[in-house]
């Protein structure tokens, strides 16, 4: 009895250890995991360095570490300043109106403009505001000025509206007319008001509806030209949706920049043991394994084979189609090259949509934007024949054939992971999707081995008992 409350006592202090100890370390979770990747991408070349060191592995973990610095945080580090330049010159461009005269050369060529918006929207406001207050009841106020001023602007609009050339009939203004005309001669307080303001606004929604090409055009053309606040209310929902990484960026660049750094050298220090210590830390953590030897090692030679595939895969195919989206920007004539190919690079490695949601808006910008369709189809068409098409090439024969990862898992990883860890979740999401694969494959063969053991054994047992003839 005073063993099994001894043991059920450590279970319990172990348990509570366990949890503080993930606390402690679960700032440095994400660090130690992609040195661990890392190393077991670069683990090839870290064997044939520590021959070249003469087994001194210490030394060739030195030398690995700055390596990988050397290779990765200088060209990185390079292309986001680019990138960040080219940004700020948008924005520049935004602001001193060359952009945005583009954006309306863009609107008109594919028939998007929207004539006499501020018009429309300022009337569109004010009948909202005095819905609302007609909604009051009883209790309304109204407004009969405002009315007027409405009234009064709504002819102006419909002159302005008149004198455009138009294929389809002429909007009824009449409508609008005697709804405005029923509001004005209305009591405020009363069922008859209440429902004069509904009839004034619906007849003029429909008029603007009427004026803008109808059902079908009216909501693209809203989603072509938005207002200063429907930017704002857009940013909002975007921050809201996205993690709390970029949600805090704008506030927090500091803090980001500090939690950057600390992870940086967490990355480092922990790279640099994983190459030295590698093979003694998997050994330590074995021991403390509940599971048999053959899992534990059918369980290793798995993850690695995973890492390698799925990042293998997801970075050969976003260099590719960057490097080849990059080339083809570049003979495009277009300006921000290194911001789009960085763009590229990040959406190539989402499955199925990848660098298309790059270069098919690119090619538009150039067709209906800057007016060059020449160089709008033809980046279209390298976009679809090369780019594309490496993705097709590289992608299914890295990460499909080697990990044995469904599409499907792989967009759920990369999506899920970018939710949940930010933007090294494209990597570490569909690792985890890919072990948890080979985990349940596992358990499914150890199933599947017991089964055929009892088999076996009732088998023997029914052959034992049967009687001889």
């Amino acid at each position: 009895m005073a063993r099994i409350v001894s043991f059920v006592v450590l279970v319990v202090i172990t348990s509570i250890l366990l949890v503080l100890f993930y606390q402690v370390i679960s700032v440095f979770l994400l660090p130690l995991f992609l040195a661990a990747v890392t190393v077991i991408m670069l683990r090839p070349v870290h064997l044939r360095m520590t021959q070249w060191c003469r087994g001194r592995r210490y030394l060739a973990a030195s030398i690995m570490t700055i390596s990988v610095l050397l290779a990765v945080l200088i060209p990185f580090t390079a292309a986001l300043m680019l990138a960040g330049h080219e940004a700020g010159q948008i924005v520049e461009d935004l602001d001193n109106g060359t952009l945005r005269s583009q954006l309306n050369q863009a609107r008109q060529s594919l028939g998007l403009d929207y004539p006499f918006a501020e018009e429309f929207r300022f009337i569109e406001s004010s009948l909202s505001q005095l819905r609302s207050d007609a909604s009051q009841g009883a209790t309304a106020s109204g407004n009969l000025a405002a009315l007027e001023h409405i009234s009064t602007e709504f002819e102006r609009l419909h002159e302005g509206v008149s004198a455009v050339p138009r294929e389809l009939p002429a909007p009824d203004a009449d409508r609008v007319r005697k709804s405005l005309q029923e509001a004005m001669t209305g009591i405020p307080g009363t069922l008859a008001y209440q429902k004069s303001v509904e009839a004034a606004i619906h007849s003029f929604l429909d008029y603007r509806q009427d004026m803008l090409g109808g059902p079908w055009w009216f909501p693209l053309r809203e989603l072509a030209n938005p207002t200063a606040q429907d930017l704002r209310t857009l940013t909002g929902q975007f921050f809201a949706a996205t993690p709390g990484w970029v949600a805090t960026f704008s506030g927090a660049t500091s803090v980001i920049f500090a939690r950057a750094v600390f992870g940086l050298m967490i990355f480092v220090v922990a790279l640099f043991f994983w190459f030295a210590d590698g093979p003694q830390i998997i050994d330590t953590l074995l021991l403390l394994s509940p599971l048999e030897g053959k899992y534990e090692q059918q369980l290793l030679t798995e993850f690695e084979v995973l890492v390698r595939a799925v990042v293998a895969g997801a970075v050969a195919s976003a260099m590719a189609q960057a490097i080849l989206s990059g080339i083809g920007f570049w003979f495009a004539g277009l300006k921000s090259i290194f911001l789009l190919t960085a763009l590229t690079a990040l959406m190539a490695m989402v499955p199925f949509v990848g660098a298309s949601l790059v270069w098919i808006p690119v090619s538009l910008w150039l067709i209906f934007g800057e007016v060059r369709p020449v160089a709008g189809f033809m980046l279209a068409l390298y976009g679809a024949g090369v780019v594309s098409t490496v993705d097709n090439l590289v992608r299914p024969w890295i990460l499909l054939e080697k990990a044995s990862l469904h599409p499907l898992a792989a967009l759920v990883g990369v999506l899920g992971g970018v939710q949940a860890l930010g933007p090294t979740g494209v990597f570490v999401g569909p690792i985890v999707v890919a072990f948890l694969q080979s985990l349940l494959m596992l358990l499914h063969r150890e199933f599947a081995e017991r089964e055929n053991s009892e088999a076996t054994l009732k088998e023997m047992t029914a052959t034992e008992n049967r009687p001889a003839s």
